[in-house]
């Protein structure tokens, strides 16, 4: 089960190779994808992004290592997952291996890591354009953590502080979910494999990132702003204890919409508290963690301050296909991108969509088929609203594109 991809040269010789292997050896896969994408003239590429599922976690090292012997590109990003995808491949709950390799003439890429013992500076937020080799012509922040050692609803407040001309630096990634407990993800970064911290990349010069953040949510009933909090522990809404505002929600939730209640209610915090109505895009959409017994709230992955705005949300297939169809018009008035990243929910997939490779599918044939690489992660990171966050059930794509005159002089 291998396939593969390839986009022609552009006019500034930007090009893109990719290969999903379904095999479930692992140095198997890693022959097959590496042979694949030389025979097709993927040799020294500029960037090489590597996803495998939890199933070639052993043997990752040697799986690299494979890799670049055949290949030999100059940098090497990737994590292991829970699922991987890559061409027209969603090899989902299976073993699956995936590849990307970006040619990129004029581009500077500089690597950077960050560990507990070795983190990256945000306490001292002018150290971070040394760091990570940030510059008036970076383009964007590649970046996968381990969710069990990376902090990072902290470290990304501190990288919104950087901004260029044209705003804050695009961070676009995701966490690896790979493991469901510490120390057996695996990071890549060149021929250094880890299994705590952040893996990351700038890239800067002769090269254009797009972003795409698609979220699967759906709001119902009505705004609400939070009357009372402790940490990330929202008691009131609106004047009421909020367990009871949200236990009304699920009861008058409309008959058609119950069965969306299987995936759980969610929270959604208004981005931009300025505007007067909220709709499709203005809010980031969150995890209710747990409902306390002996407390009057529930718990929420994030911290929310009294006064802010907050809406429920369910999981729903069809706004999730709607809101990605609409942000992809878009995108089609432009060059078609030479390769994509894909990083989607863990939660999307054939758990919300019913079918297989959805996502994928609807950005290759919307996009002219760009070679694509990717995986489902456990958070996915992409700027919303002029500012970088950590999403939940939501399909980030990454676009490459050649840096065109009216952006040059731009």
């Amino acid at each position: 089960m291998l396939s593969t991809s390839s986009s022609p040269t552009g006019p500034n010789g930007c090009r893109a190779f990719s290969a999903a292997s379904g095999h479930f050896d692992t140095r198997t896969a890693a022959l097959e994808i590496a042979h694949a994408i030389h025979d097709a003239g993927g040799f020294r590429c500029d960037l090489m992004l590597f996803f495998c599922s939890y199933h070639h976690t052993a043997a990752v090292t040697e799986a690299i290592e494979t890799i670049r012997g055949v290949l030999a590109p100059k940098h090497v990003l990737g994590c292991t997952s829970e699922s991987v995808l890559g061409d027209d491949q969603e090899l989902d709950g299976i073993a699956g291996m995936s590849v990307l390799c970006l040619f990129m003439p004029g581009t500077r890429v500089s690597t950077f890591t960050g560990t507990p013992d070795a983190p990256i500076p945000i306490s001292s937020i002018d150290r971070i354009p040394e760091y990570m080799d940030i510059s008036d012509d970076t383009r964007g922040v590649l970046m996968f953590a381990d969710p069990f050692s990376t902090p990072i609803t902290r470290l990304l407040p501190a990288l919104n502080e950087l901004e260029l001309p044209g705003g804050p630096i695009p961070i676009l990634g995701g966490m690896a979910s790979g493991a469901s407990q510490p120390g057996h993800n695996r990071l890549i970064l060149d021929d250094h494999v880890t299994n705590i911290g952040l893996v990351g990349l700038t890239i800067s010069g002769d090269v254009e990132l797009d972003f795409v953040i698609s979220q699967g949510c759906r709001p119902i009933g009505d705004p609400m702003v939070v009357t009372g909090v402790e940490e990330n522990l929202i008691t009131g809404l609106a004047g009421r204890p909020a367990k009871k505002v949200l236990e009304q929600a699920a009861i008058s939730i409309a008959d058609e919409d119950q069965t969306l209640l299987k995936g759980g209610i969610l929270v959604g915090s208004v981005l931009d508290e300025h505007k007067q109505r909220f709709g499709r895009g203005d809010f980031i959409v969150r995890n209710i963690l747990g409902i306390p017994k002996d407390r009057p709230g529930f718990i929420v992955g994030e911290f929310p301050k009294l006064g802010q705005t907050i809406q429920f949300h369910v999981r729903d297939a069809k706004t999730a296909r709607e809101d990605l169809q609409l942000l992809l018009d878009a995108q089609q008035l432009r060059t078609p991108p030479f390769g994509a990243l894909l990083v989607t929910c863990n939660g999307r997939g054939h758990r919300l969509f019913g079918t297989e490779a959805h996502d994928l599918s609807i950005v290759r044939q919307r996009l002219n088929q760009p070679p694509l690489a990717g995986l489902f992660a456990a958070g996915e990171l992409g700027p919303i609203g002029g500012r970088n966050l950590l999403h939940g059930h939501t399909a980030a794509i990454t676009l490459f594109r050649e840096r065109t005159a009216d952006r040059t002089n731009g």
